[in-house]
């Protein structure tokens, strides 16, 4: 047998360590020397008992008496501090709910809370089968979030015990199929996540629930006798029922007092010039540094646009404001269009011809987006790359670093394709045997955007692309993480996809002359 490079006592002390639940990073801290290394997989082989499993666990003093005396090396890179000053993880926050008690297994701490909630075992489908986690997990969006635990059991006692859940259904489920199932049977839909944790091979499945920011969540259907359509479930200690009055007051009177807090910021906002003010019966808008008049032909037609969520919709007249408005002293201004981050990629994805392409290259010089279709607007207004470069290159830029990351883009410096490994790569393949496939959610949306950014030159129906990126936009108007990050992959894959159908035809153009340009807008 070859020598160990660990010792049996260390062996010894790594189980009990183990046994403690700690994880391999955090037992490699104890252990590792410039001399000798101990990687995480040999403490995986430890525990799984395939490296030294005839020897025996330290006792539990042996353990205290090593922690207690245990000094860092004096040489070489070590780590410093203790892993107990870290925050602990999840997953980590999740085991410390649980305890040993001897022969008896594994056990919750505590009953039942207002943030933990446990259940015997794990079925998605049918529906009805998920109605009472799907209830847990409402009632706990609407109080403090907190954990929903399968394969744990109530006993006569009123203990709750880790019994494991008997099959692999949990560790198998997708977490958008979860997705999907919140998403069509409450609304707003609740932030979680999915993991599962093992206590002396006992495995029990855990949903992390996020409180929601904007509560209440409200069932959206009936699903059976125990989830029913306009109910507001809340998570009291011990039990998840439909809210109380006085919970439900609680919540509207947060409401209020957001609104309040975001108008107080509006008017702060005035006050200090960063904001102006509309009156809709003079059509004035003033601000700190002057005001301007909207027309009063005008003035009846206009509605209001939510940041964030702009739809163009065809006999629905918008306000939209771009360029410098100049003041006069007889006559109302023009109010010409404003160019948006949400615009620019709208009316690529759709194809829309605009009447000032030119506005939106200069635009990306002040949007707080870095990644925006630019060779569209190029094409659509007779641009060359050099023109295009010298209009940029004299914009008073509000965002000079995004200005000069499309002039780098212009240049050949930069492009926005990017390979993204994983599931997107497996796409990118998918699409070249032409297996392009709509996505249903916000998970395969953000893998299908990751996927665009990295389409290979030479790619078939990109028209298509085109229709399904602007689906996937659609799907992330909203304000949680996961749709803020689906955005983000959305305007680069947009990026990606105006390379490829554009790029070619403005370096192709026959070269303006800038006297032609400028009378042109």
């Amino acid at each position: 047998m070859a020598k160990r490079s660990i010792t049996n006592k260390e062996i010894g002390l790594i189980k009990a360590l183990l046994a403690r639940k700690l994880k391999n990073k955090d037992i490699q801290f104890y252990f590792n020397r410039q001399d000798r290394a101990v990687n995480s997989g040999r403490i995986t082989q430890i525990r799984d008992k395939t490296y030294g499993p005839e020897v025996p666990q330290a006792s539990e003093e042996d353990l205290d008496r090593f922690i207690a005396t245990f000094k860092s090396a004096e040489i070489g890179a070590v780590m410093t501090g203790s892993p107990s000053e870290r925050a602990p993880t999840v997953e980590e926050r999740a085991e410390l709910l649980f305890e040993k008690r001897g022969r008896s297994g594994w056990f919750l701490k505590t009953h039942e809370t207002e943030t933990t909630e446990c259940k015997e075992s794990f079925c998605l489908k049918p529906e009805h089968r998920f109605a009472d986690p799907l209830r847990s997990i409402a009632g706990l969006a609407n109080n403090h979030g907190g954990f929903v635990f399968f394969g744990v059991k109530e006993l006569p006692d009123g203990s709750l015990n880790v019994i494991g859940m008997n099959d692999s259904a949990f560790a198998e489920t997708d977490p958008a199929e979860i997705n999907r199932c919140l998403a069509g049977a409450l609304n707003p839909i609740p932030a979680f996540s999915l993991f599962s944790l093992d206590f002396d091979g006992k495995k029990v499945g855990a949903i992390r629930v996020e409180k929601h920011q904007l509560p209440p969540v409200i069932a959206i259907k009936n699903v059976n006798n125990e989830f029913r359509e306009g109910a507001i479930y809340y998570r009291y200690v011990g039990e998840t029922r439909v809210i109380k009055p006085g919970e439900l007051q609680q919540i509207i009177a947060y409401r209020e007092q957001r609104a309040i807090a975001e108008f107080s910021n509006r008017i702060s906002r005035v006050a200090m010039g960063a904001a102006a003010t509309l009156d809709l019966d003079t059509g004035k808008v003033e601000g700190r540094v002057g005001s301007f008049m909207i027309g009063e032909d005008l003035l009846p037609k206009i509605q209001f646009i939510r940041e964030g969520q702009f739809t163009e919709k065809e006999g629905a007249p918008v306000l939209r404001l771009i360029g410098d408005v100049e003041a006069t002293s007889d006559q109302p201004q023009v109010v010409r269009e404003n160019i948006t981050p949400d615009a620019t990629i709208r009316n690529f994805l759709k194809g829309v011809v605009v009447r000032e392409p030119r506005q939106y290259l200069l635009h990306s010089a002040h949007s707080n987006r870095e990644w925006q279709p630019t060779w569209y607007y190029l094409h659509s207004a007779g641009l060359s790359i050099g023109e295009a470069v010298d209009l940029l290159r004299k914009e008073q830029a509000s965002q000079p670093s995004h200005r000069d990351a499309v002039i780098s883009r212009l240049n050949g410096q930069r492009a926005a394709f990017n390979v993204n490994q994983g599931k997107p790569k497996h796409l990118v393949a998918a699409f070249a045997r032409g297996e392009i496939d709509e996505p249903e959610d916000v998970t395969d949306a953000h893998k299908f955007a990751l996927a665009v950014q990295g389409l290979p030159d030479g790619q078939e129906n990109l028209e298509l692309f085109r229709q399904l990126l602007l689906n996937c936009y659609e799907l992330s108007n909203g304000q949680s993480p996961q749709q803020r990050s689906l955005r983000s992959a959305v305007f680069r894959a947009a990026c990606r996809l105006d390379e490829l159908l554009y790029k070619a035809k403005v370096t192709e153009t026959s070269q303006p002359t800038m006297d032609r340009i400028l009378t042109s807008v």
